[in-house]
């Protein structure tokens, strides 16, 4: 789990990177630089899923691919161990993703099922840790239901751990109308608000549904969850 959290650190560090670059100075060697970070953000999520559904965990080689890719793109992007030590002080949860996901990941299979038939368009995870999570949901629909949908990640600038607003690559279109937001836990509302807010920014007609493995009691009671469409969770 350590290790593993180690590794995620990185993803916060590339995820807390967009949101507070000001596009000054350039980056001559990366013209369309928060892009490039997006796509290692999806690419390295889905390449560890695709670990999980193959093999049952991450293994060594992918880790070791993942280090070597982000040895350059850190040095570029002057992203040192200090911020990768503040973006994993930001986060608001420990111990969160895919470890917390292996508990329930039998169950993946049945909420793809439900959410195929309930339309879902479109997944929009909670980066970082709900970026496997959705990328794993994704591969489970597309090889086990043959029903492929887009899955993208959603960054957030913060105060404190608090996060204040949420940003997708810059010319993402939302794909139909219905959406799934992915996490790995709702123990508050301040992630999800946001997400809800930037999915309604960009249609205001979306249905939005809300796929976690960890809700709050007090969530649960608070009547919070009453506006999504639907609420997938998992039975421990």
């Amino acid at each position: 789990m350590l290790r593993y959290e180690r590794d995620m650190d990185q993803l916060r560090a590339l995820a807390l990177w967009i949101t507070l670059y000001k596009r000054d100075p350039p980056i001559s060697s990366l013209p369309q630089p928060t892009e490039y970070v997006f796509e290692l953000i999806k690419f390295y999520s889905q390449d560890f899923a695709s670990e999980i559904v193959d093999n049952g965990h991450i293994s060594s080689d992918a880790l070791g691919r993942f280090h070597s890719s982000l040895f350059s793109v850190n040095n570029i992007l002057g992203i040192t161990q200090e911020d990768i030590t503040r973006a994993s002080e930001q986060q608001r949860y420990r111990n969160s993703g895919f470890w917390e996901m292996r508990r329930v990941i039998g169950q993946f299979g049945d909420v793809a099922e439900a959410a195929i038939k309930d339309r879902v368009t479109h997944i929009i995870t909670a980066a970082v840790s709900g970026c496997i999570i959705g990328e794993y949901l994704g591969l489970i629909m597309s090889k086990k239901f043959q029903h492929p949908l887009p899955v993208d990640h959603m960054v957030f600038s913060r105060s404190g751990i608090q996060p204040v607003n949420g940003y997708l690559p810059e010319n993402l279109s939302l794909s139909g109308e219905h959406i799934l937001i992915a996490d790995d836990a709702v123990m508050e509302t301040y992630t999800s608000r946001v997400m809800i807010a930037k999915i309604k920014e960009m249609n205001p007609q979306a249905i939005i549904s809300l796929m976690t493995i960890d809700i709050d009691p007090d969530t649960k009671k608070s009547g919070y969850l009453d506006q999504f469409a639907h609420v997938y969770t998992f039975d421990e």
